[in-house]
């Protein structure tokens, strides 16, 4: 099985249902799985969407010819606390909770996590508390070694 190939075959499906972003994994295992995590244009994803689209591809999938190899589909989402890859995706998560871990300390900090309150022109601004205070720190983001999405409880 080519993922690359694969994902060409699978464009059609995507652009159809409004994914903007797809990952394609093949996972070994007793049996393979065929894990498929996708997204909307506007970062979010539900259960109805994964499947729908998981009946489209499983229509794909069969007038593909992949041998007698067993394997299972998962489409799924990338997670609640899916890594911010792109500027657009960091822009789209403005006002939402992030968690960030720095490459190198700054002022005492290797890691915040809080509202992202601004990203302009390479910075990053968080809005965290600390012992109820709020705080604010401001990252440069080539010092961002990850930026996720984070769920608050």
């Amino acid at each position: 099985m080519n993922i690359k190939e694969l994902e060409n075959a699978l464009m059609p499906a995507f652009e159809k249902n409004d994914i903007s972003k797809h990952s394609i994994k093949l996972l070994s295992g007793k049996i393979k799985t065929l894990e498929i995590m996708i997204m909307k244009s506007d970062g979010s994803m539900d259960m109805d969407t994964c499947a729908v689209v998981s009946r489209d591809i499983s229509a794909i999938l069969d007038e593909l010819d992949y041998g007698d190899e067993a394997y299972n589909l998962d489409v799924c989402s990338f997670g609640a606390e899916r890594e911010l890859e792109t500027d657009e995706e960091i822009l789209q998560a403005v006002n939402d909770n992030v968690h960030i871990d720095y490459k190198n300390p700054d002022k005492g900090l290797d890691q915040v996590e809080g509202t992202l309150k601004r990203f302009e022109n390479g910075e990053l601004e968080v809005e965290y508390l600390v012992k109820g205070r709020k705080k604010t720190a401001v990252v440069a983001l080539d010092n961002v070694k990850l930026i996720r999405l984070a769920v608050k409880l």
